[in-house]
């Protein structure tokens, strides 16, 4: 018995202990996030974007949506920064709203142009040529005055002795805003300085004459009413544009809204006897004019 109870002492005591069991917590995997482009403020359509209005958002995977701006890197952000730069709200956006790419238009795109209008406004092309549209002085988002001229051979009179005496001209609205030169919008959405500097070509800071574009139409932005009278002063007459000074265009010089509505018929007609005292017989724009008017066999005449 002792034998047998010395043996089974030394065979548990030879018995290697039970392994011991570790219990490690493996942390749970990170979700994907993903930064979503979005305002930092409400923008309305015509509001440029530029980097003080964006701020990037994190959102889940699963909230991700095809039409977002969204990235994993600063470098990525940047670099869609910059492509949005000078974008502008199809609709009103609302501070915090992520951006989605169908909310946004840039200059050349498709409805650009309606998108900058301001309210109430209308956005007329009128013809124009090299010397009308002063090229290469006017640019998109210069402000001008329209100037009505007509020819010798567009309102001649009966009664004059020299075929210039009709010559005439009529600033017909003052302050009105350039949309565009032929379909060319660019420079009135903002730019960045590096892409203003790729606009024109590397060593030349003036264009020779032979380069330069020529326009045949100008848009402009203007109120339902001086649409009108657009629309019939071209038909009788050279619409020409004088480009106002920068600090003409500030905010808090008048709207283009009150400024195109001032058009008045009141206002003073510059004739070629304004200008020159070469043909004597050209009437002043003070003068009277009579003409004959008839009714049955009776005659008479009005002067005005």
């Amino acid at each position: 018995m002792l034998a047998t109870a010395t043996a089974l002492v030394a065979r548990a005591l030879m018995r290697p202990p039970p392994p011991v069991t570790i219990v490690k917590e493996v942390p749970a995997a990170r979700p994907v996030v993903f930064r979503v482009l979005s305002v930092q403020r409400d923008l309305l359509p015509g509001e440029f974007i530029n980097g003080g209005v964006l701020s990037w958002t994190e959102v889940p995977e699963s909230d991700l949506r095809a039409s977002h701006f969204s990235v994993r890197s600063d470098g990525d952000a940047l670099a869609v920064e910059r492509g949005l730069y000078g974008a502008t709200p199809r609709r009103p956006l609302a501070a915090g709203e992520a951006l989605t790419r169908d909310a946004l238009v840039r200059a050349g795109e498709p409805g650009f142009v309606s998108a900058v209008l301001a309210p109430g406004m209308r956005a007329v092309s009128i013809p124009t040529s090299a010397v009308a549209s002063n090229a290469g002085l006017v640019s998109a988002g210069d402000w001008v005055d329209v100037i009505l001229s007509l020819e010798r051979d567009t309102q001649l009179s009966s009664e004059s002795s020299s075929p210039v005496a009709s010559l005439a001209a009529q600033t017909i609205l003052r302050r009105v805003r350039v949309l565009a030169l032929n379909n060319n919008v660019e420079s009135i959405a903002p730019a960045l300085p590096q892409e203003e500097a790729e606009r024109e070509p590397k060593g030349k800071a003036v264009r020779s004459a032979s380069s330069r574009p020529v326009y045949e139409t100008l848009t402009l932005e203007v109120t339902s009413e001086a649409a009108e009278r657009l629309a019939v002063a071209r038909e009788v007459g050279t619409l020409q544009v004088a480009l106002l000074g920068v600090k003409e265009g500030l905010p808090g010089q008048g709207d283009a809204v009150a400024t195109a509505e001032a058009a008045s018929p009141a206002r003073r007609v510059t004739r070629l006897s304004d200008t020159t005292e070469i043909f004597p017989n050209a009437r002043r724009s003070g003068a009277s004019v009579t003409v004959k008017t008839y009714e049955g066999s009776k005659q008479g005449a009005i002067s005005f």
